[in-house]
């Protein structure tokens, strides 16, 4: 069985993983990845929209065994089990493309007694890098993509509350998980500096998804506008995903390790993390990026 997982890919095939890969920004990405030559292995909860986007992926790239891998990414079991599913399933992956996240203003505990928010938006991530990093490394040029608001919210990470059991509703639910992503990016780009891994990090910048419709503690007005102002204002999926999509799989992205790109022209800095312990990921790591424009073909300078 083993043998006959490991074939999926041809020799010298270039493998991809995607979070979320089954609906918005992260199915735009699975499609286009697949378009560009890579078997893609995608993470989606829900076994209909995922079987859909099979189907689009086959589609778009026949002659490839591209895999949907069912799972709950807010429970940390589930993450890992994809980790060892992934492994199972190849023996190179060449990028990862983080899109799994969701928008919430009120805390909620998983039955592994962890916030959901974090895990889903954070703590996931983190295990999938650290478990897939050795597959990375082994890629010619190994990706490992974020997509998440980067360098969008200060720091109001809680180290001695990090599951917010003693934390407010608001905004700081959502946003504290976002500026964790900032130090995981930077902090891995730090790292990896030096090996044949690029870590990045995408603000895709207002996206005409679900994301406000299953947003959860938004005020009723929010609910109730935020459709019409995507309709103004937003950019669709397709043109959201090709950012990271250059990042995770154009030969030009060589080089971009540490980077955060956004749908503006302007600097980025992430900030230091205050108040963690010493060694705490991103503390005393003031890293300036630089942004691009989201376009076709995106420049980052």
């Amino acid at each position: 069985m083993l043998d006959q997982d490991l074939s999926g890919a041809a020799a010298g095939q270039r493998v991809a993983l995607v979070t979320g890969g089954t609906a918005g920004i992260g199915r735009a990405v699975a499609l286009q990845l697949a378009r560009g030559g890579d078997r893609v292995l995608f993470v989606g909860r829900s076994a209909e929209r995922g079987a859909e986007t099979l189907t689009a992926v086959r589609d778009a790239r026949p002659d490839i065994d591209h895999v949907f891998l069912p799972a709950d990414l807010s429970l940390l079991a589930e993450t890992a089990r994809v980790a060892d599913e992934l492994t199972r399933r190849t023996d190179r992956l060449d990028a990862a493309v983080f899109c799994a996240g969701i928008l919430s203003t009120v805390p909620e505990w998983t039955s592994e007694g962890l916030e959901r928010n974090f895990v889903l938006n954070y703590l996931t991530r983190y295990l999938l890098a650290r478990r897939l990093l050795p597959l990375l490394s082994q890629a010619p040029s190994g990706r490992l993509v974020l997509v998440s608001n980067a360098g969008m919210y200060g720091d109001s990470l809680n180290f001695d509350d990090l599951q917010h059991r003693r934390g407010k509703p608001g905004l700081k639910v959502a946003g504290r998980t976002q500026f964790a992503n900032d130090l995981l990016a930077t902090e891995l780009a730090e790292r990896l500096r030096g090996t044949r891994v690029e870590v990045t990090c995408v603000f895709p910048g207002i996206v005409s998804t679900d994301v406000f419709r299953n947003a959860r503690g938004l005020p009723r007005i929010v609910r109730a506008l935020a459709p019409y102002l995507q309709r103004l204002m937003a950019i669709s999926p397709e043109t959201a995903a090709r950012t990271p999509v250059y990042l995770a799989q154009d030969p030009r992205a060589v080089g971009t390790g540490g980077a955060s790109t956004a749908p503006s022209s302007r600097s980025v800095r992430f900030q230091r993390a205050r108040g963690g312990p010493p060694g705490a990921p991103g503390c005393g790591l003031p890293v300036k990026t630089s942004c691009g424009h989201i376009l076709p073909r995106p420049r980052l300078s």
